[in-house]
């Protein structure tokens, strides 16, 4: 058993360095019928459970999982705001490519929050992340890997991106490009 979580890390590190623009977390129970994604119409955070504590809106590496980042999401919907949320790890490649580019465009998009993920990292690995990337965005340290699994999240880096009614709007699973982060602002802007 050692030897296969040890084999199973292996695989997982090469992967994240091998330039590939997406790690895999292999197959997922969301949806039906064996399907890896969940329906963008189907993840509404204002219907998560309400956590005891609320991320606060400059939150760096808040101890939480989905409640606590639906939580976040719906406190900006209610203030009409659309939110990006990116999942990363300090051990994914992809994620470290991306993140320059995140960082700039939640600074050149006011209108639209950012919200990162720290996903199954531990906790000095995300503060090494967020502070060489100078991530100025709240933060959220997501040990159980909640979030990624109720947004449909099957690969690292994951991106999503909800309106101002707080539902999901649009989803990429991977590196994003300007290309594809100016189609998730849209998306959230409606």
């Amino acid at each position: 058993m050692v030897v296969r979580r040890l084999l199973l890390l292996v695989v997982l590190l090469l992967t994240a360095c091998s330039g590939s623009s997406t790690v895999d977390f292999g197959p997922s129970s969301a949806g039906s019928g064996g399907s890896s994604a969940v329906r963008s119409d189907e993840v509404d955070a204002m219907l998560a459970p309400v956590p005891d504590e609320i991320p606060p809106e400059d939150a760096r590496l808040f101890e939480g999982g989905w409640p606590e980042a639906a939580a976040y999401v719906r406190r900006e919907a209610e203030a009409g705001n659309p939110v990006l949320v990116n999942i990363f790890a300090s051990w994914c490649g992809p994620c470290r490519n991306e993140m320059p580019m995140l960082t700039e465009a939640a600074e050149d998009n006011p209108d639209v929050t950012f919200l990162g993920i720290d996903h199954q990292d531990r906790f000095e690995d995300g503060e090494e992340f967020v502070d060489e990337f100078d991530v100025d965005f709240a933060t959220i340290h997501d040990i159980e890997g909640d979030v990624a699994h109720n947004v449909g999240g099957i690969g690292m880096p994951t991106t999503v991106v909800f309106d101002a009614d707080g539902k999901l709007a649009e989803r990429v699973v991977g590196e994003v490009t300007e290309s594809t982060l100016a189609e998730l602002l849209d998306a959230a802007r409606g």
